[in-house]
């Protein structure tokens, strides 16, 4: 079984976007999606077929306000607009529907990566746990909370933040839910060495006292990160795996709002597809 992890990484997913518009456009489909942060809201609309909606809610994000913004963090604790973009992009009689029924009706394995905010335990949801529409966007949002600019999700009585924290590349998950290969997508390229956020300890300490385990993660996080490229790179020279990742494009990170910079990670998607295309099948053939 061949699986697909995207890591995600904010606004940087427009590069996987691009990446699955090329999948849907040539047919090609995997056995098993994890989603991480963003990856998990890039798989959902790859999933469903529904190609495009991905670079549009990434470019109506970099030029509207109402989505992600400081007045935004300021007004509600939050930098995201989850509301919004639930309204506008997942709503049956919103402007831009989202095909749930062709989602739901994929019997293939979807699984989402969340982080419990008390304790910083990484949480995976399926599709047995995505009942109905609401439940899906609670967790897919919950996979996407960065700690420090917004406020933790709240499901069941639980607290949960970003999914990519203590496992950013989730890749033990996959193996033990039986993939035996996996195509893993980054945001970064791949061999970009993560360093450590400055005054991450202090900022993290004041803004996250509530969820200590997660200032700790925090701390540690670029550590936990290099080392998990570390595992993929053996990996793929095992056969096991294939990495894709964005060529390094200047003023890429998190929260780019420059519409010129989300188009080149788009196409650098595109064409990577195009450029990887007989290997993933022989992943997929194998």
């Amino acid at each position: 079984m061949t699986g697909l992890i995207d890591v995600g990484g904010g606004m940087k997913c427009a590069y996987s976007a691009g990446l699955y518009d090329y999948f849907m456009d040539n047919g090609i489909e995997f056995d098993y999606y994890l989603g991480v942060s963003a990856g998990s809201m890039n798989l959902l609309s790859y999933i469903a077929g529904e190609r495009g909606r991905n670079i549009r809610i990434y470019r109506s994000s970099a030029t509207s306000s109402d989505y992600l913004s400081i007045s935004n963090f300021v007004h509600t604790g939050a930098y995201m607009n989850y509301e919004k973009v639930r309204s506008d992009f997942y709503a049956e009689d919103g402007p831009d529907p989202f095909a749930f029924s062709t989602f739901y009706a994929s019997e293939k394995p979807f699984v989402v990566s969340t982080t419990e905010a008390e304790t910083g335990r990484t949480v995976y949801c399926d599709k047995s746990q995505m009942g109905d529409r609401d439940r899906l966007l609670d967790i897919i949002s919950a996979s996407c909370c960065l700690p420090m600019v917004s406020k933790p999700i709240t499901i069941d009585g639980k607290n949960y933040f970003d999914g990519g924290l203590a496992e950013p590349i989730p890749f033990r998950k996959a193996f033990e839910d039986g993939c035996d290969k996996l195509v893993v997508v980054l945001s970064s390229p791949a061999d970009q060495k993560r360093e450590k956020l400055p005054g991450v300890n202090i900022i993290g300490s004041a803004l996250l006292r509530d969820y200590p385990a997660i200032a700790d993660i925090l701390e540690d996080r670029h550590v936990i990160y290099n080392y998990m490229i570390r595992c993929m790179k053996d990996y793929e020279r095992q056969g096991r795996a294939l990495v894709l990742s964005p060529e390094d494009i200047p003023g890429a990170f998190s929260l780019v709002k420059d519409v010129d910079v989300i188009d080149k990670l788009y196409e650098n998607g595109y064409r990577d597809g195009l450029n990887n295309c007989k290997e993933i099948e022989r992943l997929l053939e194998n």
